[in-house]
């Protein structure tokens, strides 16, 4: 029985659809081309190359038969069975996981089957599959809104199902069904101007709408997806290179599908402005990726970015700073090629957005070759789930915040002034994002591998500092304002403090505290310590 996994692909669009006027694209007839010409009977080279060109994926490890039941496993629920599903496990899905109902009624779970049906020559299941997809629009047809599959996020995925099931059949049906979606992607429902933010969900859509119009000879489809990705590139990035969308492992998503897409529209015109524009820009945000990415190869983890790989430097860096405001964003780095250098971030910037953390004035910090001080990472996106909310709150991040005042979470954060010339570094950050003055003073020193932290607030405000070590330090020594911690390899990380430890938890369930996540569904303990005062308190890290 096949299982698919619960992959990390994004949040269901909960966005409400607004009454401002939306892009419509005009439905033509279909351009027949040579290559749609014979869609009923795809030569399967043809198909093959066509497949891995979409990016359709591998197949199903298990053999799927004919006139054997295709039984499909999407965890944490009960199998299903391909041909019967009933109308009900559309309207009343079996699980409320968003990232589940994005797999399911996204048919995500097609695409292996189909690929391993067309391996194995097993057309009578090729055509189960398809009577499947089509029969999902009979069943539960779009309402006009984003309940229940039909939201913009779900349907871009739905479309790629149903061009890739084109690729390896060729059945005429799966184009009007194909239609269908490329209506509701040039809707209000659509997630990019004029309704919202460009984002990585309109990008994805375009590129879909664009390989759909490929497979099936509808030019149409092609010119206008690429239409929109010439208006909308310019307003993906910062002038600097950064995404919007305030993590790091989607700057690198963003990265990698502009590229995509600008490689792929080069090839049919070479000399577009626009197009050279696109290429240029992901010149810039590829080396933003590099700077996110720490000592280790890892990426930083800020928003909702898991430990995954970062992007290794080319030889052109210099060590320094990397200083983003458009994006909210400080790096500084003494080397790009000694692991044991000392790296840092500072956030501040715009009010949080897309994939960003409530972590203004927020810090990360390596030295000694080991990560110190670390953000939450990525969990899920089911904000009932309390490990997946946790990481969406401001005392996850190593913050600091009076014990009396309401979160803004449109609040934004600015840098007064830095010093970031030397072996020393400083930051002095402002914000009210809980309605009170509040100053962040950081400083880095890389020969001594120490970080100190002061935050003020009015006088006589109490206020609360939150901490969160990497896993891998144990805690060896306490006192009530100076800790010791002590890593495998030996390495000492010793806190002090004017304030008090008010706090210490690691891996606490009742209420969650002291997690970080490395991978979408996966939590590791580690210490996040809390320090408090009233008015003005520093805290310091030293490694040795």
């Amino acid at each position: 029985m096949p299982t698919f996994p619960r992959r990390p692909l994004g949040p269901v669009s909960a966005s409400v659809v607004t009454a401002a006027a939306a892009l419509v694209l005009p439905l033509a007839a279909p351009a027949v081309s040579s290559v749609a010409a014979d869609r009923t009977t795809p030569q399967r080279s043809v198909a093959q190359r066509q497949w891995a060109d979409a990016r359709c994926g591998a197949p199903a490890s298990e053999p799927v038969r004919n006139g054997k039941p295709m039984t499909v496993r999407v965890p944490p629920t009960r199998p299903f069975t391909v041909g019967r599903i009933p109308a009900s496990a559309w309207s009343r899905p079996a699980s409320s996981d968003p990232t589940w109902q994005l797999s399911f009624y996204g048919l995500d779970w097609m695409k292996p089957l189909a690929k391993r049906a067309f391996d194995d020559r097993q057309d009578a299941q090729l055509a189960a599959l398809v009577a499947q997809a089509d029969k999902f629009y009979v069943q539960h047809p779009d309402r006009g809104s984003n309940a229940l599959g039909w939201d913009e996020g779900t349907s871009l995925r739905r479309l790629h199902v149903l061009t890739c099931l084109s690729i390896v059949t060729g059945d005429p049906r799966l184009t009007s069904r194909m239609a269908t979606e490329v209506r509701l992607l040039f809707g209000p429902r659509y997630y990019g101007p004029p309704n919202h933010p460009v984002h990585n969900h309109g990008l994805m859509a375009n590129v879909n709408i664009r390989a759909a119009g490929e497979i099936v000879g509808r030019e149409d489809w092609v010119r206008a997806a690429e239409a929109r990705m010439r208006r909308e590139a310019g307003m993906a990035f910062t002038k600097a290179g950064t995404s919007y969308e305030q993590s790091a492992w989607y700057h690198l998503v963003n990265t990698m599908m502009w590229r995509s897409a600008g490689e792929r529209m080069a090839k049919g015109a070479p000399a577009d402005p626009a197009v050279r524009a696109i290429l240029a820009q992901t010149e810039r945000s590829m080396a933003v990726g590099r700077w996110l990415t720490e000592p280790d190869g890892d990426l930083v983890q800020i928003g909702d970015t898991p430990r995954n790989p970062g992007w290794k430097p080319v030889g052109r860096e210099r060590p320094g700073v990397f200083r983003d405001n458009e994006a909210g964003i400080a790096v500084g780095r003494w080397s790009w090629t000694d692991p044991k250098t000392t790296y840092y971030t500072v956030r501040y910037g715009p009010a949080r957005f897309a994939h960003g953390h409530p972590d203004k004035g927020g810090v990360t910090w390596s030295a000694r070759g080991t990560r110190v001080l670390v953000g939450p990472g990525y969990y899920g996106y089911d904000w009932r789930n309390s490990y997946a909310a946790y990481a969406r709150q401001a005392h996850s991040h190593n913050v600091a915040w009076p014990t009396r005042g309401r979160a803004n979470p449109r609040a934004t954060a600015a840098v007064r002034s830095a010093s970031t010339k030397g072996r020393t570094h400083t930051w002095r950050v402002l914000d009210r994002e809980h309605g009170v003055a509040h100053t962040r003073d950081v400083r880095v020193d890389h020969p001594s591998a120490t970080l100190t932290v002061s935050d003020t607030y009015p006088r006589r405000t109490a206020l609360r500092q939150s901490w969160h070590l990497d896993p891998g330090w144990r805690l060896v020594t306490r006192r009530p304002r100076n800790l010791v911690f002590r890593d495998h390899a030996g390495r000492t990380l010793r806190l002090v403090t004017d304030g008090a430890v008010v706090d210490i938890s690691r891996g606490r369930t009742r209420p969650v505290a002291g997690w970080n996540y490395p991978s979408a569904g996966s939590r590791i303990p580690a210490y996040e310590i809390t320090t408090g005062g009233t008015g003005t308190v520093r805290t310091t890290f030293t490694v040795r």
